[in-house]
C-alpha cells in the first residue's frame, strides 16, 4: 500500500470543512497521508488556517489567481506529494477507515480509480445502478450508497481516489467543464480514464455521508444559468464519448430534460441557454482536455 495525498477543494464554507478535517485528521492509515485544502473563498479562513497549525500533515492553499473545482483538483495533484490521490468534498464525514478502504482497491494493478460510497444525510438516495452510464442518454447514475463492491463506469466526485500517474496520464480533469456547477466533470475524467484501460472498481466501504451545505460551493441558484450548463456540459460529454448513433438519442434525451425545467419554471431564457449551451458544448467536446496546472 502507498500514501495518500487527500485533495478538498473549498469554497465559503468554514464550518463545515472544519467538521471534514476533524475526521480526515483521524484516519487509520499506515502509509501516511497529506491533506491539501485548495480554497477558493473571498478571504483565506483563519479558523481553517488555525487548524492546520495544529498538524503537520495538512497543506493550506489560498488561491485567488484562478476560479473552479476542475481548476483546484488539478492544482491539488500538482501540489500532492505523494501516489494516491484522494478527493473529497468539503462537507462531508466519514470513519477512520476511509484511507484503508480506497488503498485496498487501488493496489490493484489494473485498476485506475475507486468510486467511493456516497449517503446522502438529508437528500434522497435515489435506487439505480451503482455507477452506471446510459450511454444511449449519456446519462450517469449514482446509487453509490448501496453496499456493493464491483466494477462501476464512473465515481462520484465527492469522494474517489485515483493513482496520480493515471491521473496525470489522461491530463486531470477537463477544465473546459468549469463553468457554471461543473456538471460531469467526474463522469468524463472517469470515461476517459476507462479509455485509457483501467478499470473503475466500487467500494462501498470506501464510504461518506455527504452532509449537503445549503451554501458555498459549486451551485448555480439562477435556472436559466442551470440550463446552460447542463446543456454545455453534458453536450461536451455526448461529444466526446458517444458514437453518432448515440448521440442522436443522447441529444433528445437531453432536450426532453431542458423541456421538463421549462415546464416547471416557464422561463423563456432556458430555452435561449439550452441552445447556447448545446452549441458551446459540441465545440469544447472535440478540443484536446484542458488542464492549466499540469505537471
Amino acid at each position: 500500500m502507498k500514501a495518500f495525498s487527500i485533495i478538498v477543494p473549498t469554497l465559503n464554507r468554514t464550518e463545515f470543512l472544519l467538521n471534514t478535517l476533524q475526521d480526515l485528521v483521524k484516519q487509520s492509515y499506515a502509509y501516511g497521508y497529506e491533506i491539501l485544502i485548495i480554497d477558493q473563498s473571498m478571504q483565506p479562513d483563519q479558523e481553517v488556517k488555525d487548524f492546520c497549525l495544529g498538524y503537520d500533515f495538512l497543506r493550506y492553499h489560498y488561491i485567488t489567481h484562478f476560479r473552479g473545482l476542475p481548476e483546484a483538483r488539478n492544482y491539488g495533484a500538482q501540489q500532492a506529494k505523494y501516489p494516491y490521490l484522494l478527493f473529497l468534498d468539503d462537507d462531508i464525514a466519514c470513519k477512520t477507515n476511509l484511507l484503508q478502504e480506497h488503498a485496498k482497491v487501488l493496489q490493484q494493478a489494473n485498476v485506475g480509480v475507486c468510486a467511493g460510497g456516497i449517503t446522502e444525510a438529508y437528500k434522497a438516495n435515489k435506487d439505480q445502478a451503482v455507477g452506471r452510464f446510459i450511454w444511449y442518454s449519456a446519462t450517469p447514475l449514482r446509487g453509490f450508497h448501496k453496499m456493493e463492491k464491483r466494477e462501476v463506469d464512473h465515481a462520484g466526485g465527492g469522494n474517489f481516489s485515483v493513482k496520480k500517474d493515471v491521473y496525470l496520464k489522461v491530463n486531470g480533469v477537463d477544465e473546459h467543464l468549469t463553468k457554471g456547477a461543473a456538471l460531469y466533470e467526474e463522469t468524463d475524467f472517469c470515461l476517459r480514464v476507462r479509455k485509457a484501460g483501467y478499470k473503475i472498481y466500487f467500494n462501498y466501504e470506501a464510504h461518506v455521508t455527504h452532509l449537503a451545505a445549503a451554501t458555498g460551493g459549486c451551485r448555480v441558484p439562477e435556472i436559466d444559468k442551470y440550463i446552460f450548463s447542463l446543456s454545455r456540459n453534458r453536450s461536451l460529454l455526448i461529444e466526446r464519448h458517444l458514437p453518432w448513433y448515440y448521440q442522436i438519442s443522447a441529444h433528445l434525451y437531453l432536450l426532453k430534460l431542458v423541456a421538463a425545467y421549462y415546464k416547471t419554471y416557464r422561463n423563456p431564457k432556458i430555452w435561449k441557454n439550452y441552445t447556447a449551451g448545446k452549441k458551446e458544448g459540441r465545440i469544447v467536446g472535440k478540443l484536446l482536455v484542458k488542464n492549466g496546472r499540469k505537471n
